[in-house]
């Protein structure tokens, strides 16, 4: 096989591997140019193998054995050689394509760390850490990829990590819960008084709704601030943000009084996630 058609099939492959598991990002990176929209599926494919790597880890030992793999991956990427793993070549592509910051994407690998071990973020402000090495690198190394590498647009970045970050967490706090892991700031929940021995069976006190419901505020107030900065982004860069559309109807469907955060995984009509989506790629802006 030729190097091109040889990087083709890696291309394939990760766009595969981001239609099967997150469809709002392949969706999004359909509204991106075509020329660098193998980056951004690349990119979406790493985070879909990070998020992987916590799902079906038994042991937090095997974890951290993939987690290093990938870390070797990316620090080796300078030497051109390929590993085989059709992810991780088509992100070495991207890297050198695209000049990206590996240490960026080192972040994301660190960032999966705590939760893999089940330690859960002392506070809010480590909580917002964690969530900005993972998906607001993501969105900041998506943009990057676009064009757009300005310092205003990383800032946007930061604010759309936060909001999708907190959402993504939430939406997963069902089966965190269910394999023995808290990655929600310990601090808040101590604060509002909750029962962490009932969480971990499964039962929703009044106390935990309430730490629940502030940290969706958060998320709230960061899609607002990120709106406030989303006019300084270039317009060919503002596809990686795209999947911002979908932050406001999944806080709306937590937010319902027969919602259950440690039984209930929200899902959206595909049909409408994709509208959304289409409409703010058709209005280019969120």
């Amino acid at each position: 096989m030729s190097p091109a058609a040889d990087t083709r099939a890696d291309d394939l492959s990760a766009a595969e591997l981001v239609r099967t598991r997150d469809r709002d990002r392949y969706w999004s990176a359909l509204f991106a140019a075509d020329a660098a929209r193998p980056a951004l599926l690349a990119l979406y494919a790493f985070n879909a193998e990070l998020n992987h790597v916590l799902a079906v880890a038994r042991e937090p030992l095997a974890g951290q054995i993939r987690l290093k793999w990938w870390r070797d991956a990316i620090e080796s990427g300078a030497t051109g050689e390929k590993t085989g793993n059709p992810v991780a070549d088509a992100l070495k592509a991207a890297v050198a394509a695209h000049n990206l910051p590996r240490e960026r994407l080192l972040a994301m690998v660190d960032a999966r760390v705590p939760e893999l071990f089940g330690d859960s973020p002392a506070d809010n402000a480590e909580f917002a850490g964690l969530i900005e090495d993972s998906q607001g690198a993501l969105f900041e190394l998506a943009a990057a990829a676009l064009g757009d590498r300005s310092d205003t647009t990383k800032d946007a970045a930061r604010e759309a990590g936060l909001a999708l970050g907190v959402i993504e967490t939430l939406r997963a706090l069902p089966f965190s819960v269910a394999h023995g892991r808290l990655p929600l700031p310990f601090a808040l929940l101590e604060a509002k008084g909750v029962d962490f021995e009932a969480m971990a069976l499964g039962e929703v006190s009044p106390k935990l709704r309430a730490a629940l419901t502030e940290l969706r505020a958060d998320a709230a107030l960061a899609l607002q601030r990120f709106r406030v900065k989303q006019a300084n982004i270039a317009p060919h860069a503002r596809a990686a943000f795209l999947p911002l559309a979908l932050v406001e109807p999944y806080l709306q469907a937590m937010a319902a009084p027969n919602f259950h955060p440690l039984r209930d995984s929200v899902t959206l009509n595909p049909l409408g996630r994709f509208w959304r989506i289409w409409r703010a790629a058709r209005r280019n802006k969120l």
